[in-house]
């Protein structure tokens, strides 16, 4: 597909709290069906990683939405760049999953990932092509984004035969923080250098984020839920005696980080885990002798509803600070007759919740996933969508925030997917 500037076919609008929810349905790309990489570049605009995973042969595609001017651009399809057409036959260069980080010189700094069929295979799972040389996934390429002319510079290929799950850029040391898809490995990549440094297994499951303090330290989870942190100048991975909050009636199995954002001094990190509690916590780094995490309770619900059914339906994701410096996240509400997923909005002073409005499927079906958020400069919040075809963002304009008026800036935008 050429690139088609300004373009997208359809956008709706429906009145919630304190605001309105728009979609964008990007009909442009009609088999995609994903977004999982979202964030806001150095020039306030959204960049988008449109992912094609359920229909073989697909590339992923990168976009942008111009907050100003309200208009999207599809900029690049990813794979041709990397060497890697879709129809090579390869497992397809079709995701980037939460590896889209922006740069303060304005590029974008990236990492593919797998789960796309080859061309004309249905489906497609990395063990049954491990070794062959026609249809395995040969890889993760990391690579550089310049928007301003559109150019990827392919890096290469460091981690072999997977994908990468989810990257945190400390810029200072120009060094990435990684995990590997599906072997689960932990690993450092030297910019400058070249150098990648793989620090092992880091359990069965993988965890969806990395992030980072104000020191450097990185930061994700075993499959318990025990933190574990990546020393920046050693690169020394070690297991805290900290655990993410869970029932007593279990031991943490699967509290995996899932999502996590800085608060809004920067000192302490709000996050969710891929668990069976869906519930929010608060972790302060710099608290104790190794940090403190701060049990916030159920994100969202009456706490006598169990979630432990499924882990895909109850999960909270897309996590970001609004202008009022309130957080703000998704969770679905299974307890209702008809479960629709919703937006929140958490008071992190007082814990108050409340309901922003469903994501109901303005003009397409309703939100099955939502992947990831991001917020422009002027307050507005940005939610990806995950799992249909044609996939979508939608677009949280609270009736306080104003256009041309800055609340953020690019110190607000997180470093890491």
């Amino acid at each position: 597909m050429e690139k088609e500037k300004k373009a997208h076919s359809r956008k709706s609008v429906m009145r919630v709290k304190d605001g309105v929810l728009e979609e964008i349905v990007f009909d442009k790309l009609p088999h995609h069906d994903s977004v999982w990489g979202l964030t806001t570049g150095k020039d306030g605009r959204i960049y988008i990683a449109v992912c094609g995973e359920g229909y073989g042969g697909l590339s992923v595609f990168i976009l942008s939405y111009d907050p100003d001017a309200e208009e999207l651009d599809y900029l690049v399809e990813v794979a041709p760049h990397l060497g890697e057409p879709p129809d090579s036959g390869h497992a397809t260069q079709c995701k980037i999953h939460y590896c889209i980080i922006p740069g303060s010189d304005g590029r974008f700094y990236c990492a593919t990932h797998a789960s796309g069929p080859p061309w004309g295979d249905p489906y497609w799972i990395p063990w049954n092509t491990w070794d062959d040389p026609i249809k395995q996934f040969n890889g993760s390429h990391f690579f550089i984004f310049d928007p301003t002319i559109d150019k990827i510079d392919d890096l290469g290929i460091y981690l072999k035969k997977e994908g990468c799950r989810a990257l945190a850029f400390d810029e200072k040391r120009q060094k990435f923080y990684g995990i590997t898809w599906p072997r689960n490995h932990f690993f450092v990549f030297y910019l400058n250098t070249r150098q990648y440094k793989d620090l092992g297994r880091i359990g069965d499951i993988n965890p969806q984020a990395v992030f980072l303090d104000e020191k450097g330290n990185a930061y994700t989870t075993d499959d318990y839920g025990y933190i574990l942190k990546c020393n920046p100048e050693t690169d020394e991975l070690l297991r805290l005696d900290l655990q993410l909050p869970h029932e007593p009636y279990r031991r943490g199995w699967h509290n995996v980080l899932y999502d996590v954002v800085p608060s809004p001094d920067g000192r302490s990190f709000y996050g969710t885990d891929w668990g069976y509690e869906s519930r929010i916590w608060k972790f302060t780094p710099e608290e104790g002798k190794c940090g403190k995490i701060n049990d916030l309770g159920r994100a969202f619900g009456p706490e006598s509803f169990k979630t432990d059914s499924s882990l895909q339906d109850y999960q909270i994701r897309g996590l970001v600070f609004g202008h009022d410096q309130k957080l703000y996240y998704t969770m679905m509400a299974g307890w209702e007759r008809s479960p629709l997923k919703y937006l929140i909005r958490l008071n992190i002073e007082t814990l108050e919740r409340e309901v922003i409005g469903p994501f109901s499927g303005i003009t397409g079906p309703d939100a099955r996933t939502i992947a990831s958020a991001t917020q422009d400069y002027y307050g507005n919040l940005y939610f990806a969508q995950a799992g249909g075809s044609p996939t979508q963002i939608y677009i949280y304009r609270p009736d306080a925030v104003k256009k041309g008026v800055k609340v953020f800036n690019w110190k607000d935008i997180k470093q890491w997917g």
